[in-house]
């Protein structure tokens, strides 16, 4: 196994790309994974579909999984995804032999011993492998960057949505088979192999700014290819049970000039086409002309889609807004505070009896037992 060492400390400011070279006129780019606690099997269904993938990024971090792992990490245990050992088990040997990059954030708060955890499971499987590690670190106020034997890469759990810039850098200097992160902006996980594989620069904003859209769409998995779009009273969104239950992941193809297609894989389950992917573009967004991201401030207002086919979409029209260049970063401050909130799915309207049969029936196991009844079986049998 390679192991990288960790003398490479830069700070938060992005410097432009020295001589940035375009290895590709088009990079592939899959999402695996668009939540912690999404399925494995997903994502290598998606690798033995899609030989021409380049990279599948594992998007499994979010605020609420963040500070779990905060806690988990307060409390003696791992400050990375817990189920990272069963992800690289069953990807590793089809990325791998295929040259396909494995992009994560499982890293959380202990991004290096993620790394660890990998070349272990590498190891176990008889693979050779090279594993990355970008995340960010504070250095003490000498400023000499010295690390501890145990490197925690966020001080009080304090956590900066970083860019897509540290992971091109590693790209650049390692190529590596894994690339573990800590807290990213979901869409610069996807943008940086776009950067480093197509020779764009910081300043190409135009081009940043389709990549970002591409990310953004991606970046939730299943949302863009229907998992949120069936309604059996609409004759437009009534998707059968089996299309749904063969959902495919997404992935993109991305040129040198910035154009975009999102896809499925040929002849899997769910549907994607103009309004997947309107539904999935407005996610999260609160002014659609100033979608901010670490990268490039994004304006949608001009995006459209144009179906290709069934499985195929051309994605253009997205501009770096006004003022395109983020003053500020976010960061994630946890506190031992606040409520602890239980919440519910609720479904109203025309035929809402239909389409809460529907999801029930969505998540029945091969038994016939609904996730639902199994857990209140198990509080039940708990309690008891």
């Amino acid at each position: 196994m390679e192991k990288q060492t960790y003398e490479e400390i830069h700070d938060c400011l992005i410097k432009p790309r020295i001589n940035p070279q375009r290895r590709k006129d088009k990079v592939y780019i899959g999402c695996g994974a668009g939540f912690g606690g999404d399925r494995p099997m997903a994502a290598k269904k998606l690798l033995n579909r899609v030989k021409e993938l380049n990279y599948i990024v594992l998007e499994c971090l979010a605020e609420r999984t963040l500070a779990e792992r905060y806690q988990a990490m307060a409390s003696g245990g791992d400050g990375y995804d817990s189920n990272i050992s069963e992800w690289m088990s069953l990807l590793l040997p089809l990325a791998v032999d295929r040259g396909t990059c494995i992009i994560t954030n499982m890293g959380a708060m202990d991004p290096v011993s993620a790394r660890e955890k990998v070349l272990e499971v590498a190891s176990s499987l008889g693979i050779h492998l090279s594993v990355a590690v970008a995340h960010e670190v504070f250095v003490n106020e000498s400023g000499s960057g010295s690390l501890p034997e145990k490197l925690v890469n966020m001080e009080g759990g304090v956590s900066t949505y970083l860019g897509a810039a540290p992971i091109v850098a590693c790209l650049e200097r390692y190529q590596p088979n894994v690339l573990i992160t800590s807290r990213v902006a979901d869409a610069a996980l996807f943008l940086a192999p776009m950067v480093y594989e197509l020779g764009w620069n910081w300043d190409d904003l135009e081009l940043l700014a389709q990549g970002s859209l591409a990310g953004h769409l991606l970046e939730c998995g299943c949302q863009l290819t229907g998992g949120y779009f069936m309604h059996p009273a609409d004759k437009n969104r009534n998707l059968s049970f089996p299309n749904l239950l063969d959902l495919s992941l997404p992935y993109a193809e991305i040129s040198s000039s910035g154009e975009i297609c999102v896809m499925k894989a040929e002849g899997s389950g769910g549907i994607l086409n103009f309004g997947t992917c309107a539904e999935q573009l407005l996610y999260e967004v609160g002014d659609p002309s100033a979608y901010i991201t670490p990268d490039v401030v994004v304006d949608f207002r001009g995006v459209t889609f144009q179906p290709l086919s069934r499985s195929k979409v051309l994605c253009i029209g997205a501009k770096p807004s006004a003022h395109p260049v983020p003053d500020k970063l976010l960061q994630l401050i946890p506190k031992h505070r606040g409520w602890k909130g239980w919440g519910e799915i609720s479904y109203g309207g025309y035929e809402c009896v239909k389409r809460a049969k529907a999801a029930e029936l969505l998540v029945m196991d091969g038994r016939g037992i609904s996730w639902c009844q199994f857990l209140c079986s198990f509080l039940y049998n708990w309690t008891g």
